[in-house]
């Protein structure tokens, strides 16, 4: 049996828990049994792509713009990242109106309005699906050990970057093999005073521990 040093084991096991993940969200529960949604990893080249559009937000997205950051430093250790989008549309003829239409077919009809997170109007139960598979993703890279996170601000990002294509919204869920987990301390890239300007901006309804908290 050949060799294999640690670094190529971890990023071969990396790959693997990239194509696990895929499976779980495919095969997560979904409305109807429909499975509409698209499913696909991107390595280094697309996620400095995604990184660089999110840091570029600067006041538009604060938000944005501090996990288009934090991700090129996450990019320094082993790192995978899945990108699971779909279409707004109904194709489930529920007519719930919780779209705000009282039927799909109005829906469906409906002027499209382009937007940074998402373009809508959309059908909720695409929404529910598509983080249904996105949290299968996630339980099954916390089943493999791996660092793990899902974000909304990767998964605009890869749409605008059209990274993942012909999808309407779109969810991101990296994986990472770090010693440390990377995810939950992204606030280090903030200063508290810079912190607290741009949270009262973005959330002036909540208190700080909303997002999270800065230990004193």
């Amino acid at each position: 049996m050949a060799k294999i040093e640690l670094k190529d084991l971890i990023q071969n096991g990396l790959n693997r828990a990239l194509e696990l993940m895929a499976v779980a969200a495919y095969t997560s529960t979904k409305f109807e049994n429909r499975n509409t949604i698209k499913v696909i990893s991107v390595g280094n080249e697309e996620m400095e792509e995604i990184s660089q559009f999110c840091f570029s937000l600067g006041d538009m997205s604060p938000l944005g713009a501090r996990d288009g950051r934090a991700l090129q430093e996450m990019m320094k250790e082993p790192l995978g990242m899945l990108l699971i989008g779909d279409k707004r549309k109904s194709d489930f003829n529920y007519n719930c109106g919780a779209c705000g239409f009282r039927t799909c077919a109005e829906l469906n009809k409906a002027e499209e309005v382009e937007a940074l997170t998402s373009n809508g109007p959309m059908c909720l139960f695409k929404a529910v699906n598509l983080h249904m598979a996105a949290n299968a993703a996630a339980s099954m890279a916390w089943r493999l050990g791996l660092q793990c996170r899902v974000f909304s601000t990767f998964g605009f990002g890869a749409k605008a970057m059209e990274v993942v294509e012909d999808v309407d919204t779109a969810i991101a869920v990296p994986v990472s093999a770090a010693k440390e987990d990377p995810f939950f301390d992204r606030h280090k890239y903030w200063t508290r005073e810079h912190w607290d300007e741009i949270f009262k901006k973005e959330f002036p309804t909540f208190g700080r521990g909303f997002i999270g908290a800065i230990e004193d």
